[in-house]
């Protein structure tokens, strides 16, 4: 009988299973329904791992490490390290999982159904939109990058399950996606944003949300939607308060309004790193839910911010 999920094999041994996805593919050939293909991740991108939009029963994946280390993060939390000559492979995934390159790594990729020119179309949309969005206006360039290593960075020091660090790891990326509808002037204007511009402003994150509806595989939309609502109920497009926020929302808050901080914006210059840190803890409690608070304090003390 064939094992279902995807399976590490460690000098000889079988060690977890998981799903994996890419953020950089090349085919390299294809015949009678196979693909072999590379994939390539930079050093340090933690990125989520999802089953397949089909889950199609009579698809095999299999992954061999050709260059460089990354850790698998298991649901307990423990991490198992792979490097050249590790292989996995996977048939009928269901969970989603989270990886962090050690190294710049690279991935030989078989797969035995055609699945290069289908992968993730609505995450090829989105991308694209996100680096279109970089050229519309500078301080968005890699901000979105930034937020989302400090969210998982979070999420994962709070110990939350994989789903949740998979949920937070896709909505930081493209928590500003909407912001490609909002105009030029508004984004770039240097003096401070009249009443009926900021208002254009907040529509960013209904729109961001409305986006991502159309990622297939997992709903991040109202993650995306909540990412400027406030603790204390302060916050858009809704207002609401404290834990009827969801925890990914949250997380993303705290990270995103850190890197804000920290660049220059057309209207500021970048803030004092130690200033930026005794803000967000004050509105510990107010704005910023406390116990994303501690674990950001956590991962500063270990300098891991």
């Amino acid at each position: 009988m064939r094992k279902n999920g995807l399976f590490i094999i460690e000098n000889g041994s079988y060690k977890d299973k998981f799903t994996l996805t890419s953020n950089e593919l090349k085919l390299l050939a294809s015949a009678d329904g196979v693909e072999i293909m590379t994939q390539s991740i930079s050093e340090g991108v933690i990125f989520d791992v999802c089953p397949s939009d089909d889950n199609a029963t009579t698809m095999m994946e299999f992954f061999y490490v050709l260059e460089g280390e990354l850790e698998y993060i298991r649901s307990d939390n423990e991490k198992i390290k792979l490097g050249v000559g590790d292989c996995f492979y996977a048939h009928i995934l269901q969970e989603v999982c989270i990886f962090n390159p050690l190294t710049d790594i690279k991935i030989l990729y078989i797969a035995t159904q055609p699945i290069f020119h289908e992968l993730g179309e609505s995450m090829r949309e989105l991308h694209k939109l996100n680096y279109e969005l970089q050229f519309k206006d500078q301080y968005t360039k890699s901000h979105s990058e930034r937020v989302r290593e400090l969210s998982l960075s979070l999420a994962i020091e709070m110990g939350l399950n994989r789903d949740i660090i998979a949920g937070v790891a896709l909505a930081a990326l493209f928590h500003d996606v909407g912001k490609i509808e909002i105009p030029s002037q508004i984004l770039k204007k240097t003096g401070k944003l009249d009443e009926d511009e900021f208002e254009i402003i907040k529509r960013h994150s209904v729109t961001s949300s409305d986006l991502v509806r159309n990622i297939k595989y997992k709903d991040i939309s109202q993650i995306v939607a909540e990412h400027h609502e406030r603790f204390d109920g302060s916050g858009y497009p809704k207002g609401i308060a404290g834990k009827n926020i969801c925890i990914e929302a949250r997380i993303i808050a705290v990270a995103d309004t850190y890197d804000a901080m920290m660049t220059d914006r057309p209207y500021r210059t970048k803030i004092e790193k130690s200033k930026v840190i005794s803000e967000i803890n004050e509105l510990s409690g107010t704005k910023y839910d406390p116990q994303v608070v501690e674990a950001f304090n956590r991962l500063l003390i270990r300098n891991k911010i």
